[in-house]
């Protein structure tokens, strides 16, 4: 008996357990069916009706700072209040059925009618929130029809900006009173800024948009000139996806992030902030706006650029917010051309700059004896020739010939030399040649190769600086390589470039990159020297008056002496709508060569009277500079 009262106790338990079995089967086929039969119809409504849109998100573009970390090129936060359309569908259908009721009609609405009061509807609520919240603001701002619709039929699936780039008050005010309203946020969006408006302008270059609606999709931008365009990959980044579910009507349900966003990386230049800005207002404070000029500084002992400039110039932020018609025709002005890079982009005769060359040429040769007085008529009058001379008739020396930059006497020792020869050693200082600058933005110019040259070269002219065309890049290298010995060095104007988030160096570009040795004798050298010195120390020489006038002591009161050389090319082109181009090309301080500044403006009067100021307050802003950083440097007393 107590065998059988066993079994019949376990029979129970199987039988509870059979029965909680067949419980959960039958929930489980029932909800199949509900599934797959019941609600088929339901769930075949919601694929049909749901899709996904995968709007692109920019990237934050890299910034681009100076030999200082100084930022030239950054993103700052701009505030926009932007409007959630999903959370109004309660209000647009109470809209709609307002609008509905006051319409005289009877029967069914035609779909196109229902579509039609639908659109009407949704934009009188957004365009009251807009005048409701601008009002708050105290921003006026208008909802047009037009935007709205635009917007209306391709991104619903967004939020739309109603007001941008609020003001700090602003920002805090619709922080404090935009509570209990979902369907109003605070949007930060990134905006590329160039801190320093005109400053550097050609140099960094400027971007344009690259979204397909700028009113309503966060831009992204391309460069399109200078450091934008030649680092635009670097700058850039890679831009990111988002994963947006939307209903039937295109309304936001869900968003997810499909592709990252990863930021642009950092540029570092080798350009000194105070020192370009010294040579843009050099420029400015003596010339106005429209001066058509360029300024070039550079390292003599690297080749690193420390100022580059050109004028007229232009605030790249314009292209940011999108570029007018009329600032686009002004940028277009045929002779002004404030877009032009005049430093790099542009070749002109160099004038008697060249003159150096010349001198060069004339010493190694022999055919010219500093210590031999040659008499100038006034005019170079030899071999059938006939050039105007600006220095008076009279008897000069190798040194004063050189800083009155007598034509004649170079005319005379030119023709002695002879084509070639000049030809020669312009191209030991690779004159005529592109100069292989990060921005890959300049023209080669013309100084032909020995036995290359054109038949309408002549001696006389290529030795006093007709002819031959340069940049004023060019020249600077060459002015570099007579102040520091004889090494011409590539120009650097890129550092490094760095990663955003870790401050890493990614790439860098070597220091001092030699680009030839130019052979050069040492005694000539040191004459060379002593008559550039002559045209800013010698009494009545062409540069004197610039260096030595009692309103500007501040090179005099710090011992630093400028050695240069003017000069004044004649333009005879009926391609060209000037007739002179005029130079001072320079280094300091003399005894310890540091810096070489190159200064060309179009149809100034000469290189003494027009350049060489300018460069005489590019000297002083340097030396100010320096006295800076010292102070800086200084052990602060205990």
């Amino acid at each position: 008996m107590f065998i059988f009262d066993i079994f019949k106790q376990e029979a129970r338990r199987l039988r509870t357990v059979s029965m909680v079995v067949a419980g959960g089967l039958f929930l489980l086929l029932a909800g199949l069916w509900w599934v797959q039969v019941v609600s088929s119809q339901t769930m075949q409504r919601r694929l049909v009706t749901q899709s996904f849109r995968k709007p692109r998100v920019p990237a934050e573009r890299g910034r681009i700072l100076d030999r200082d970390n100084i930022p030239l090129v950054e993103n700052r936060a701009q505030y926009n209040v932007v409007l959630n359309l999903e959370e109004l569908r309660t209000q647009f259908n109470d809209e709609y059925s307002r609008l509905v009721k006051d319409y005289p009609h009877t029967g069914k609405l035609s779909a196109k009618m229902v579509s039609m009061f639908r659109l009407q509807a949704d934009y009188r609520v957004a365009s009251n929130i807009t005048f409701q919240t601008s009002s708050v603001l105290k921003q006026p701002t208008t909802l047009t029809w037009e935007h709205f619709t635009n917007f209306y039929a391709n991104y619903t699936f967004l939020p739309l900006p109603i007001i941008v780039n609020l003001n700090p008050t602003n920002v805090a005010i619709f922080s404090e009173q935009s509570t209990g309203q979902p369907w109003l946020e605070l949007e930060r969006q990134p905006v590329l800024n160039y801190t320093q408006k005109t400053t550097a302008a050609h140099l960094l270059g400027f971007v344009t948009r690259t979204s397909e609606d700028n009113k309503y999709i966060s831009p992204g931008f391309t460069g399109r000139t200078g450091i934008e365009a030649a680092f635009n990959d670097e700058l850039e980044g890679a831009p990111g996806t988002n994963l947006v579910l939307v209903d039937n009507q295109g309304y936001r349900q869900h968003v997810e992030t499909l592709v990252p966003v990863r930021a642009g990386k950092d540029i570092y230049l080798t350009i000194s902030l105070p020192i370009q800005k010294a040579a843009e207002q050099a420029l400015l404070s003596h010339w106005g706006k429209e001066v058509r000029g360029a300024v070039v500084v550079m390292d003599v002992h690297s080749g690193d650029i420390l100022a580059l400039a050109s004028s007229p110039t232009y605030d790249p932020n314009i292209f940011v917010a999108g570029v007018s018609q009329a600032q686009m025709d002004q940028l277009n002005d045929p002779k002004l051309k404030p877009l032009y890079n005049r430093a790099t982009d542009d070749f002109y005769f160099p004038g008697s700059t060249f003159k150096i060359i010349t001198a060069i040429a004339g010493l190694e040769s022999g055919v010219i004896d500093v210590n031999a007085i040659f008499h100038s008529p006034g005019r170079y009058l030899e071999h059938n020739f006939n050039i105007d001379d600006t220095a008076a008739a009279g008897d000069y020396t190798f040194e004063s010939a050189f800083y009155h930059s007598s034509n004649t006497y170079f005319c005379h020792y030119g023709w002695e030399v002879g084509l070639n020869r000049l030809l020669e050693v312009a191209a030991r200082f690779h004159l005529g040649e592109k100069t292989d600058l990060a921005t890959h933005e300049e023209k080669k110019g013309l100084v032909p190769k020995p036995n290359e040259a054109p038949k309408n070269f002549q001696a006389p002219y290529v030795a006093i600086g007709q002819e031959v065309t340069v940049t004023p890049l060019q020249m600077a290298g060459m002015i570099s390589v007579i102040a520091n010995g004889g090494t011409l060095f590539w120009p650097r104007i890129v550092r490094e470039i760095r990663n955003p988030d870790t401050g890493a160096v990614e790439q860098s570009f070597p220091l001092a990159r030699v680009r030839d040795h130019v052979a050069l004798n040492p005694d000539h050298l040191k004459l060379i020297r002593q008559a550039m010195l002559g045209d800013t120390e010698a009494p009545g020489a062409n540069a004197y008056v610039a260096f030595h006038h009692s309103a500007h002591p501040i090179l005099r009161q710090a011992g630093f002496h400028v050695a240069g050389k003017t000069g004044t090319a004649q333009v005879d082109s009926p391609d060209l709508d000037y007739k002179k181009v005029v130079w001072f090309d320079s280094y300091g301080p003399f005894e310890d060569p540091r810096y070489a500044v190159v200064v060309m403006i179009i149809n100034g009067a000469s290189g003494g009277d027009a350049c060489a100021p300018v460069a005489q307050q590019i000297y002083e802003g340097i030396v100010l500079e320096e006295k800076k950083e010292a102070a800086k440097k200084a052990p602060k007393p205990t």
